[in-house]
C-alpha cells in the first residue's frame, strides 16, 4: 500500500512543484538519501545552520579519528546509527553493521591507520571514498542523526502550512554545534500510527550520490597520473577506458586500494578533490528537478 505525506497534509495531491519537501510514501522505502553537497549550496538560514552543524560533527569526528581517542569514538557513534523517521533509503533495518555503535566502530575502523598518512580527511563526503562499502544509505543515516533536530523544526513548520501542528512529543538526541557534543532534546513532533515522520527539503536529496571512489580515481587520480607522463603506450596516452578496462582484473577492489595508495602518497589530490566537487555537480545539475522526484516517489 502507498500512502504519501501529502495524503495527510494536503488532500492527497500530489506533486513535488506543489512542496518544498518530499512527498515520501510513508510505508515504502523511499530511495533516496540526504547529500552534504547539496545541503551547502542551499542558502537559506537552514542550510547554513545545517551545514554548520555537520561540519561541526565531522570535525570531532576525524579528530577523535587522528588522535584515535577510542572514548570520543564512543561517544560520536552511539547517536549516529540508522534512521527511519524520514522514510528515505533504506529503512527497515537493512543497513547492516550500520545498525550499531558497535558496528559502526567497525566500518570506521580503516580511518585508524589512514588519517596517519592522509591527515587532510575531514569531510563527510570523504567517508564514501576512504571507507569500503560506505555510501549512500549510511552517511545519509548520519546526517539525519545530525539534523534530527532541525529536520523536526523543518517539519512542524511544513505541516502548519496546512493547518496540522505536533500531535506528540518525542526524546531524541540532536548535534549541538556550539557545544561540539550529541545533545538529549525533548521536542514536539508530528507522527502518524505511532511513528515520527521527518519531513526532508527536497533540494537536499539525490538518487546516488556524485561522489564516490570511482569517480575521484577517474577525475582526479587517473588525470593527475596522465598529465605526469604515466599510462602511455609509447608516444600515444592510454585513453582512460583502456586504463580501466584493463585494471578491472586486478580484482574487486582495485579502484579503492589504487585511490588509498596514491592519495597516501600525494594527501593533495583530495584537496583537489574538494575543490572540484562543485563543478561536478554543477555539470550534472544540482538539485534534482520536480519531474524527476515525482517519477522516483510517485
Amino acid at each position: 500500500m502507498k500512502k504519501h505525506i501529502s495524503y495527510f497534509l494536503n488532500d492527497g495531491i500530489k506533486g513535488h512543484s506543489n512542496y518544498e519537501f518530499v512527498d515520501v510514501d510513508i510505508y515504502n522505502d523511499n530511495l533516496l538519501f540526504i547529500d552534504p553537497i547539496l545541503i551547502d549550496k542551499l542558502e537559506s538560514n537552514w542550510g547554513k545552520d545545517a551545514s554548520k552543524s555537520i561540519q561541526s560533527f565531522f570535525d570531532s569526528f576525524f579528530d577523535a579519528y587522528i588522535k584515535n581517542d577510542d572514548i570520543r569514538k564512543k561517544n560520536l557513534l552511539s547517536h549516529a546509527r540508522e534512521q527511519n523517521g524520514t522514510r528515505l533509503g533504506y529503512g527497515r533495518g537493512y543497513n547492516g553493521k550500520g545498525n550499531t555503535y558497535k558496528g559502526l566502530l567497525d566500518i570506521f575502523s580503516p580511518l585508524e591507520k589512514l588519517m596517519q598518512k592522509i591527515p587532510n580527511i575531514g569531510k563527510a563526503e570523504d567517508l564514501s571514498i576512504m571507507i569500503p562499502g560506505f555510501a549512500e544509505d549510511g552517511l545519509s543515516d548520519m546526517l539525519t542523526n545530525i539534523l534530527h533536530d532541525k529536520l523536526n523544526t523543518f517539519t512542524l513548520k511544513q505541516i502548519d502550512k496546512y493547518g496540522l501542528h505536533s500531535n506528540g512529543y518525542l526524546d531524541f538526541y540532536g548535534w549541538d554545534s556550539e557545544c561540539h557534543q550529541w545533545k538529549e532534546m525533548k521536542k514536539p513532533a508530528y507522527f502518524i500510527d505511532g511513528k515520527e515522520i521527518l519531513l526532508v527539503p527536497k533540494k537536499v536529496v539525490r538518487k546516488n550520490y556524485l561522489f564516490n571512489t570511482g569517480q575521484y580515481f577517474n577525475r582526479i587520480i587517473l588525470e593527475r597520473m596522465q598529465k605526469d607522463g604515466e599510462y602511455m603506450d609509447g608516444d600515444r596516452p592510454i585513453s582512460k577506458k583502456e586504463i580501466i578496462k584493463s585494471k578491472r582484473f586486478s580484482g574487486d577492489h582495485w579502484q579503492y586500494d589504487e585511490c588509498i595508495s596514491y592519495t597516501e602518497k600525494n594527501n593533495d589530490a583530495l584537496d583537489e578533490y574538494h575543490n572540484k566537487l562543485p563543478m561536478f555537480y554543477s555539470e550534472n545539475g544540482y538539485f534534482m528537478p520536480d519531474e524527476k522526484l515525482d517519477s522516483l516517489i510517485y
